[in-house]
């Protein structure tokens, strides 16, 4: 199975052929409808196949696809045209594409190119065996201790410089997609390392992430901790003023730029509660609102606070408040 990023200018056509692609049995994990929307994308999470359209009049295509090649980043790429110019096919070919496929596509040669995208997939088995390692360690960046993301940093690192199934430039050429994913990373938390990327050698690179990893320690807690509070407090707002929609975990923390894991642990260190027993709270604090209006039903009160079924919201009621939605009621003489 690829996962396959997709880049072509025209939204309907993108969608055509994501749906071949998925009709094939492949995932689609990103779009985008242009060259730096493509490396954008790269930096957040890399794919297998990238599947992109020549792009004219300024070829922008030809040229993603000669930059991934030049970079020794593991990704196979097929070319998508409307035209089959013999220039055009002969320098994407150079560039590494594996196919140069006529627009609009068939699906049969579609599916053919696909099949030797898998094939060729299986040389990168490893480098991508470290994306997801790398991957695993972005996600759980900031729930790192300090010690530990010295170990986990440098582990990342040791990885990538013994891996064998490469040459000494592939490795170089995993080191840039490391660089790309920090970038990423520090920019999305407003900071910034200023010192450029060497590419002279190996021994270089490794002591660059050494001195980034010192500065991601040094100057991550404070400014990160008050770039997570904001976020957490905006989160928390936007949770109040909606608190009637069926929210979930994952909807809240994409909503708001964290990882599920990294979002549970933050609203819980900023409230004290966990992020369910948070929306509780807030649509528990609706319903006694509701229920001081004597014309409304409970079970009224129940779905205009967002509560599927009469009996959660009772359970829930009964949790906060240590008594029933009735009792309550009944406690202020309504």
């Amino acid at each position: 199975m690829l996962h396959v990023h997709i880049v072509d200018p025209h939204a309907d056509k993108r969608a055509a052929i994501k749906k071949m692609v998925q009709e094939m049995g492949h995932i689609v994990v990103g779009e985008a409808c242009n060259r730096e929307g493509a490396l954008q994308l790269m930096e957040q999470g890399w794919p297998t196949l990238l599947l992109t359209d020549l792009m004219p009049p300024w070829r922008e295509g030809l040229n993603l696809v000669s930059h991934v090649h030049e970079q020794r980043i593991p990704v196979v790429t097929i070319m998508l045209s409307d035209s089959m110019r013999f220039e055009d096919v002969r320098q994407a070919m150079q560039a590494g594409a594996i196919d140069y496929l006529l627009k609009p596509v068939k699906g049969e040669e579609l599916r053919r190119a696909l099949r030797r995208a898998e094939e060729r997939v299986v040389y990168y088995h490893g480098a991508h065996r470290e994306f997801v390692q790398a991957q695993q360690f972005f996600d759980r960046l900031e729930l790192l201790q300090p010690g530990e993301f010295i170990q986990k940093h440098a582990e990342l690192i040791r990885n990538i410089q013994s891996f064998e199934e490469c040459q000494a430039g592939e490795r170089l050429g995993l080191l840039r997609l490391l660089y790309a994913k920090w970038h990423y990373v520090l920019k999305q938390r407003g900071l910034e390392y200023n010192e450029p990327f060497t590419w002279q050698g190996e021994g270089e690179a490794i002591a660059y992430f050494q001195r980034l990893g010192e500065f991601w320690i040094t100057l991550s807690s404070s400014t990160a901790d008050s770039s997570v509070k904001l976020n957490v407090r905006r989160a928390c707002d936007y949770i109040q003023e909606n608190y009637q929609s069926d929210h979930t975990l994952v909807e809240i923390s994409g909503r708001f730029g964290m990882s599920v894991s990294y979002f549970s642990v933050q609203i819980k260190k900023y409230t004290g509660y966990s992020f369910i027993n948070y929306l509780n709270r807030v649509r528990i604090e609706k319903a006694k609102e509701l229920l001081i209006q004597p014309h409304l039903k409970i079970y009224e009160v129940a779905g205009e606070v967002g509560f599927d079924t009469l009996q959660y919201f009772n359970r829930v009621f009964k949790q906060h408040v240590h008594m029933t939605p009735g009792e309550y009621r009944r406690s202020l003489g309504i």
